[in-house]
């Protein structure tokens, strides 16, 4: 291999645009600065052509993601995710609500509901409500208390148990302040439509309420418990999990009865939340393979930091493979004459 067929394989990182502009310049500043007999590019030019190719990439996601589309589908992403983190946060304090109201005094005994929980629900409620208007920001500014509440919740879990089966939850936290502060031309309200905010507003009390209809009216005092790892985390009862399920295929409707454009945005805003997913839920603790968990007398011992780098890094460069191939997907062809 020359060394200007190796220059070229590193240029090769570079978006197919930037090097259709640039590569043959590029090339020919690197080898005039060369020196005699050299045959391979150094440590330094390795480093720099893809310190470079890295920040072509980012600007070019960049580029994209600043559309009005975009900025849009951000808007609607933030109101969507308040709304889930919120019936996530509520769904116990609710119940706990219900139960003192129904005639038991400790309401859920021991497993009551601490105050953190019912300020989280509240806050999230809070930043849902704000961003269904024009005032993005100052619901990005209240979504970044409630997030970082989310945060520490899984750090604290993570020092007490080990474990980071319930990490989705903080990504999505920390993905509504940044999707909120964007300016959008339009509100989330103006966005998705009266009946779409009507959709998600039954979904929401659908999922708040499930456990608390499910409990109060004993419905499921003789069921039988429904395990579900992806949909439920614990066991629940038949009825409750007819009914979570009901207000998460709402959830789901409102998103993909939005117009094209939105909606295969929308599904890529969430690439990084589904990735998170799928690593914490599935690939974690699979025996013989690189995500596999070590314990400790029974106890899940701590991720490693190549576990931990894959979990940083997954979503952030999957939603940039996502992004890059939905504005492939949608760029116009050659016109014809």
């Amino acid at each position: 291999m020359t060394l200007a067929q190796a220059y070229r394989w590193l240029l090769a990182c570079y978006p197919r645009a930037y090097r259709r502009q640039y590569e043959d310049e590029m090339i020919g500043v690197l080898l005039d600065d060369a020196t005699p007999g050299q045959r391979r590019p150094t440590t330094r030019d390795v480093l720099a052509l893809l310190g470079g190719a890295f920040r072509a990439h980012v600007r070019q996601v960049g580029a994209r993601l600043s559309v009005d589309a975009w900025r849009e589908a951000t808007q609607v992403l933030g109101l969507i995710a308040a709304l889930v983190l919120f019936v996530r946060a509520a769904r116990l304090p609710v119940l706990h609500l219900a139960l003192l109201a129904d005639g038991y005094p400790d309401g859920l005994g021991q497993g009551a509901v601490s105050g953190p929980a019912w300020l989280v629900s509240v806050v999230w409620l809070i930043v849902a409500m704000v961003a269904a208007f024009r005032w993005s920001r100052t619901a990005a500014a209240i979504a970044i208390c409630a997030a970082t509440l989310e945060v520490v919740r899984v750090v604290q879990d993570y020092a007490h148990y080990y474990t980071v089966f319930n990490l989705w939850p903080a990504v999505l936290a920390a993905m509504v302040p940044v999707a909120l502060a964007i300016r959008a031309p339009r509100s989330a309200r103006a966005v998705v439509a009266h009946w779409r905010l009507g959709l998600l507003a039954t979904a929401t009390l659908v999922s708040v309420a499930a456990p608390t209809i499910a409990t109060v009216t004993s419905a499921d005092r003789r069921t039988e418990a429904v395990r579900g790892t992806w949909i439920f985390t614990v066991g629940v009862g038949q009825v409750e999990a007819i009914l979570l399920t009901a207000g998460y295929l709402l959830f789901a409707l409102a998103v993909l009865s939005t117009p094209a454009v939105l909606r295969r945005r929308l599904l890529a805003l969430l690439v990084p939340v589904g990735v998170t997913l799928v690593l914490t839920r599935v690939l974690l603790g699979t025996t013989g393979t690189f995500f596999e968990r070590s314990t400790n007398d029974g106890v899940l011992g701590a991720l490693t930091p190549a576990q931990w780098t894959t979990l940083v890094l997954a979503p952030a460069l999957l939603f940039a493979v996502t992004v890059s191939i939905l504005h492939h997907r949608e760029r116009p062809g050659p016109q014809r004459a």
